[in-house]
């Protein structure tokens, strides 16, 4: 008598082992959405103390462009370039959105340039702090679920500054 698996074996043990793949591969994509997204929170973070060393500076936030860009001295600042003031840095690397498929971040102001807000995508639209409705920020119609806004603000649901 021969010793070995039959065809039924080798075909089950195979079937078993591609369901562990498909759930491993999952697994994976879904912790590699949260540790982007905890990337996107960071910049924000960032982001968001720069602008407020701005305004400790000169009592107002950066205008924001149309784009929904910073703007210092009506020179936009570029994601992932440099924000800067004459020879004062606010920050070196000003972050950008590195997944094509996700809009940019956005920033915006209030008309009198007192309170800001700064809007990321989540790619983990499970997230808690990924907001059920979309905020609305430029003038490209994207919408975002994220947001850092200045401590005397809040948002409304559009995204409008309150």
């Amino acid at each position: 008598m021969k010793k070995g698996f039959t065809l039924v074996e080798l075909l089950i043990v195979i079937a078993i082992m591609a369901i562990l793949a498909s759930i491993t591969v999952g697994q994976f994509q879904t912790a590699k959405k949260k540790a982007n997204d905890v990337s996107r929170k960071s910049d924000l973070n960032g982001i968001s103390k720069a602008i407020q060393m701005y305004f400790a500076d000169y009592g107002v936030m950066p205008t924001a462009n149309v784009d929904g860009r910073i703007e210092i001295k009506g020179v936009p600042v570029e994601w992932g370039g440099e924000m800067i003031d004459g020879s004062y840095v606010y920050m070196k690397v000003v972050p950008k959105e590195n997944n094509t498929k996700l809009p940019v971040y956005c920033y915006k102001t209030d008309a009198a340039l007192k309170k800001y807000a700064i809007f990321a995508q989540l790619e983990n639209t499970e997230d808690k702090e990924c907001e059920v409705h979309s905020y609305n920020c430029g003038n490209a119609g994207e919408t975002y679920c994220f947001s850092y806004v200045s401590p005397n603000t809040s948002l409304s649901t559009d995204g409008t500054l309150q």
